[in-house]
C-alpha cells in the first residue's frame, strides 16, 4: 500500500465522520483527490510511515479509532493510543457490552427504563456514555436491538448534544463486526 493509499482512505474516513453526506461504504472508500495534490501537502512522511506500519485493513481501522475520539484530529495529531485502546475493546466486545449492561442495570431496573428520556432529559444510557461509564459501541449495539436512535431523533430534534451523539452512533456502525443474533442473544443472557 502506497502512502497515497493511505492519504485517500484518511480523506475518505474524515469525510465520513464529518459530513453527513458522503458515505464510506457506499462510496467504496472513494474521494476526489489525486496524487498531484497529495505530493503538494507537507504531512507526506505521516502517510508514508503508516502505509508501512500497517496493512489497509488496520488502516481504516486507525482513522476510525481516532476520528471517534475527536472527529477534527489532523494526521499529525492521530495517536496509536487510541488504535491500541479501539483494538482492544473490538476484540473483547462481547464481554465488555455484558459488563456496560451490567452497569446500566445497577442504575435502572431495566433496559426500558435506561432507554427511556423523560421531560426533555437525556435517558440513562445517553448519560452514560457521555460521561464516559459505558463505551460507545454499547450504544450502537443497543440501537441495533432497539432503534432507540431514530426514537430519540424525533423526540431531541433540537438538542445539540444527542445531535452531535446521533451522527457518531450512525457514522460509527458500520465499523462494528458482530452478528445481530449474538447482540440479541447477550442482551437476553443479561436481562
Amino acid at each position: 500500500m502506497s502512502a497515497f493509499d493511505v492519504y485517500s482512505i484518511y480523506l475518505a474516513v474524515k469525510a465520513h465522520f464529518t459530513s453527513k453526506k458522503y458515505d464510506y461504504f457506499r462510496y467504496g472508500g472513494k474521494t476526489k483527490t489525486s496524487e498531484e495534490k497529495f505530493n503538494q501537502r507537507n504531512d507526506r512522511y505521516f502517510f508514508e510511515k503508516l502505509s508501512k506500519k500497517f496493512t489497509k485493513e488496520e488502516v481504516e481501522q486507525y482513522f476510525v479509532s481516532n476520528f471517534l475520539v475527536n472527529s477534527n484530529f489532523y494526521i499529525k495529531d492521530m495517536d496509536d493510543k487510541n488504535f491500541l485502546e479501539w483494538k482492544k475493546r473490538s476484540q473483547s466486545i462481547s464481554y465488555l457490552f455484558i459488563q456496560d449492561l451490567e452497569n446500566v442495570l445497577i442504575l435502572s431496573s431495566d433496559l426500558n427504563e435506561a432507554l427511556q428520556c423523560r421531560k426533555g432529559q437525556h435517558s440513562t444510557v445517553l448519560k452514560m456514555y457521555l460521561g464516559g461509564i459505558i463505551m460507545i459501541e454499547t450504544l450502537v449495539l443497543l440501537n441495533r436491538v432497539t432503534g432507540f436512535v431514530n426514537h430519540y431523533d424525533e423526540i431531541m430534534y433540537d438538542d445539540v448534544v444527542w445531535e452531535q451523539a446521533s451522527n457518531r452512533l450512525k457514522k460509527y456502525d458500520p465499523f462494528i463486526k458482530i452478528e445481530p443474533t449474538k447482540i440479541k442473544e447477550l442482551v437476553k443472557r443479561k436481562l
